[in-house]
């Protein structure tokens, strides 16, 4: 699992309502959505706001769903490194 992605969380994703971050020209975003869930955004090169390759996911804000988005934004890591 890359670094950046390892650390996460329940209390991790507390630190800010959306978080943003980026490995080169692969993007990822963090949104709180209410007390219960937690939205995943990948997209590349460009803002969120303005991105056409825009994939999301959400997932509970629980042990297991944190789990689970790692495993989410390391595979679309992954498949993004395999495209280049």
């Amino acid at each position: 699992m890359h670094p950046q992605f390892q650390d996460y969380t329940v209390q991790w994703f507390k630190r800010a309502h959306v978080y943003t971050g980026s490995i080169g020209d692969f993007r990822y975003r963090y949104a709180q959505q209410g007390e219960e869930a937690l939205k995943a955004s990948v997209y590349s090169k460009i803002c969120y706001e303005l991105a056409d390759d825009v994939e999301e996911e959400t997932f509970p804000w629980t042990e297991e769903g944190v789990k689970a988005l790692q495993e989410w934004v390391q595979g679309k890591y992954e498949a993004f490194c395999e495209k280049k």
